[in-house]
């Protein structure tokens, strides 16, 4: 009788996950008969999906109405999910309320946005006014239940942020020190050299700059220096500048080695080389050259600071620069957030910056009005719920199965390998190699490739997928380069398959001791570098790395990709390896919405060979492809363009392959003019302009993005919206799926009590006999708390899946290949680097 609870349970909770899905809904049955007695059948019958169907999910079984109340996530660790869900049973009888418990194995895909839950187990299930807690449900709903398990990411990770999940995160102790930060009001570019310039010769006695991903020559017959910039060269006595236009280049010569450099993809030029640095210089606007063989920053105003008062704060902001530049009034000191830390000088001009720790912020960054075009540096500010919420989705790991022989690895070493030891432990490291090689004494050589963690006797191989990993390697300080890779995890393994996952940490992140998500562990790691090889460490600054957050996308991380910045758009030190992001893992809709370059797959990088399969019933996350999907994006690195479109047909995530879409938005960086024909709304990247738009404001990209992924700020949070929950999360009315839309307000609590809430009664119990007012040991806070969460997800969810301004590109994010020159999306390269 149990294990047919069980099923039953089972089969009910699996139909309300499933109908999470966009492409997975069930209508009600046929009537069955409305005596008490069970009927000796009653088929579910399955019809086309209504994206927008709102919960409860609702089906007739046995003479009774089933309710499926949206599921409440309670823990969500590694892989492993818990969480508890609300039901009522409407018979001839009267209405019946319970409580189901579950557990589950996570399969995540955040290209997509789904989770397929596996390995279903019911911990514990509560119907007390049921016969038999409902056992007489159970044989038949089994039977003709099909099995679908996927939801909505959005859903759960909202869910999760009302939890005690952020307070669980480990949290370090970070390097703080402020990195050379310069100032401009006119066009600048910042080219980085890791360390001490390393010259290797080149063809007709030129040498070129190893360690930089730069293009710098120099030329020892001239005792001069050239960097390419635009579609010229610019020229200078010393590295480290001054800089100013060439005229007497040795063009010919200096062409030959940027076309070597540029095809072997060891060097890039600042800028679009289509653009003409000699126009620049003709009409004023040629840009500054800085370059800076330490961690540097670049900021970037159009021209002298505009300030902007931040209503209700004594706050103001540089509006005029796409970075982060706040001036206190009340202490008359000027703030910058990069990479999540924030830092303080008296003066722009001549700055001297100091770190400030959160504590030491001053308490009107917290008070900063979520509709604000500054609201996305509220994940930064320690103690808000934003910057909860992205502790929580920098927790969510992006899961994989891999097939243990599909999955092969060969490591290369510039000479014979060479291991350092990781300062608190007893492993050591190569330095020799680009891909992370760990040795565990007393073990084996232990590597990390695109997420997959690999084993080896010794370290020239071979190499096998791991199926464990020693508890040695999590120890991993931040002090060391190797600490990204404590982010990849093995989960569990059968003998042909592993399952594998990774947080955002393998990208860079890091939750400071301050409970906020930064970018790089602020640590200088010193590269290898001969005058032939350069393998770089992780950066933390001179990546433009930044977070961007909105009520309709929720968190996200980002690379800069403007003029002002000298780097590519990736964290091309160690997750994407040499060749970057490409078109594999990168995220169609952008690098700032929806999770940005932290809801990348890395895993895209191995192909169809490696992947065991997916369970999910509507997309493939091996491949990209789903069909008839009810949103589709795409990007195109050929043309450039990148959009989103409603009801895709077909559409490949992770190839850029898209078909048709009934309402399509895009971008195109030749032009710069943004545009969504299904609301009518188009704005222009370069000049600013917005028109016609129902949700906003677009983001000027030609001030110079130094935050890359938080390129966009969203919308007027009072157009079509209003605040409502605990957490101040807009309900956004157009998706259909608000708490108490089509009574989408049922919640159960720890207890396996049941509640609802309506504006006009308030939060009210169910008990044996119907509806009244709560316990005295009802916790409104927490209830609150249930109902902002349930409004966020599935408003991000619908916005999400319909193509929304938060997905398509407004919410915060540019496609990951932007190009253009001054004045038509900004510079790009040069910051970052590879080896030769």
């Amino acid at each position: 009788m149990k294990q047919n609870i069980e099923k039953l349970i089972a089969a009910i909770l699996v139909f309300s996950i499933g109908l999470g899905s966009p492409l997975m809904s069930f209508a009600q049955a046929n009537p069955a008969p409305t005596s008490g007695a069970p009927s000796a059948k009653t088929t579910a019958v399955p019809v086309p999906p209504d994206p927008n169907e709102p919960w409860p999910r609702v089906m007739t079984y046995q003479g009774a109405t089933v309710s499926i109340f949206q599921p409440q996530v309670e823990s969500w660790t590694n892989n492993q999910i818990t969480g508890r869900s609300a039901v009522s049973v409407k018979s001839s009888k009267g209405i019946d309320y319970g409580v189901i418990w579950i557990t589950a194995r996570t399969e995540v895909d955040k290209v997509n946005r789904m989770v397929t839950l596996l390995d279903l187990n019911i911990t514990k299930q509560s119907f007390p006014t049921l016969p038999n807690n409902g056992s007489a449900y159970a044989s038949a709903l089994l039977k003709d239940l099909p099995w679908n398990k996927t939801v909505a990411l959005d859903l759960l990770e909202a869910d999760l942020a009302v939890t005690d999940a952020a307070a669980k995160q480990k949290t370090f102790e970070l390097q703080n020190t402020p990195p050379i930060i310069y100032f401009s009001t006119q066009p600048a570019v910042l080219a980085l050299i890791d360390g001490k310039a390393v010259l290797q010769p080149t063809a007709d006695n030129f040498q070129k700059v190893v360690n930089t991903r730069s293009l710098i020559v120099y030329d020892p017959k001239k005792y001069s220096y050239y960097l390419a910039l635009m579609d010229g060269w610019m020229e200078s006595p010393t590295v480290e500048g001054p800089w100013t236009i060439s005229h007497r280049a040795p063009t010919k010569d200096l062409e030959k080695i940027e076309q070597g450099a540029v095809s072997t993809k060891s060097n890039q030029p600042l800028g679009n080389p289509q653009e003409s640095l000699k126009t620049a210089d003709e009409e004023g606007i040629l840009p500054k050259v800085y370059v800076s063989t330490v961690p540097a920053e670049l900021l970037v105003t159009q021209g002298e600071p505009v300030l902007a008062a931040i209503p209700g704060t004594s706050l103001q902001y540089v509006s005029n620069t796409g970075a982060e530049i706040f001036f206190d009034t009340s202490n008359q000191s000027y703030y910058v957030l990069i990479g999540g830390r924030w830092f303080s000088t008296p003066s722009l001009e001549n700055a001297q910056w100091s770190y400030v720790a959160g504590a030491s912020l001053p308490p009107d960054f917290a008070k900063i009005p979520t509709y604000s075009p500054k609201a996305d540096v509220l994940v930064s500010v320690p103690g808000t719920p934003q910057a909860k919420e992205a502790v929580i989705a920098n927790s969510i790991p992006q899961t994989a199965a891999i097939s243990r022989t599909g999955a092969t690895l060969n490591v290369s070493y510039y000479g014979a390998p060479e291991f350092l030891p990781i300062q608190g432990t007893s492993l050591t490291y190569a330095v020799n190699t680009a891909i992370p090689v760990i040795y565990v004494p007393g073990n084996s050589y232990y590597a990390v490739q695109n997420g997959v963690w690999f084993t080896s006797a010794i370290p020239s191989g071979p190499w096998a997928v791991a199926a464990t990993v020693p508890p040695a390697i999590y120890t991993i300080p931040p002090s060391s380069p190797m600490h990204y890779v404590t982010y990849v995890n093995v989960y569990s393994s059968t003998p042909s398959t592993v399952y594998v996952g990774y947080t955002p940490g393998y990208y860079g992140t890091v939750v400071s001791s301050s409970g906020v998500v930064v970018y790089g562990t602020g640590y200088y790691y010193a590269p290898y570098v001969t005058p032939t090889v350069w393998v770089p460490s992780p950066y933390t600054y001179g990546v433009g790395a930044g977070f961007a957050w909105t009520p309709y996308s929720g968190w996200a991380l980002g690379f800069g990709m403007g003029m002002a910045v000298g780097s590519w758009c990736s964290p091309w030190w160690g997750p994407v390896g040499y060749y970057g992001w490409g078109y594999y893992g990168a995220p169609a809709w952008g690098w700032g919405g929806y999770g940005g370059a932290a809801a990348a797959n890395v895993y895209g990088h191995w192909g169809n060979t490696a992947y065991a399969g997916t369970r999910a019933a509507w997309a493939n996350p091996y491949t990209g492809n789903y069909g008839t999907g009810g949103r589709g994006a795409y990007y195109n690195p050929v043309t450039g363009n990148s959009g989103v479109g409603a009801h895709g047909e077909n559409y490949n995530a992770y190839t850029g392959n898209y078909s048709s879409a009934t309402r399509a938005s895009g971008y195109n960086p030749t032009t710069g003019n943004r545009y969504a024909g299904g609301a009518g709304q188009v704005s222009n990247a370069y000049t600013g302009n917005y028109a016609a738009g129902a949700r906003g404001m677009d983001y000027n990209q030609s001030t110079g993005v130094v935050k890359g992924g938080a390129a966009g700020t969203y919308g007027n949070a009072y157009t079509g919206q209003s605040v409502s929950g605990a957490h101040g999360f807009a309900y956004n009315n157009n998706t259909g799926n608000g708490a108490a839309h089509y009574n989408n307000n049922t919640y159960a609590d720890h207890d396996g009590n049941v509640y609802k809430y309506n504006p006009s009664n308030g939060w009210q119990q169910h008990s044996g006999s119907g509806w009244s007012a709560p316990s005295s040991s009802f916790n409104k806070s927490d209830a609150d708390n249930w109902a902002a969460s349930r409004n966020t997800g599935s408003s991000r969810w619908g916005n999400f899946h319909s193509g929304g301004w938060g997905g398509g590109y407004g919410g915060g994010g540019w496609a990951d290949r932007a190009s253009g020159g001054y004045g038509g999306g900004g510079f790009r390269g040069g910051g970052g680097g590879f080896r030769r």
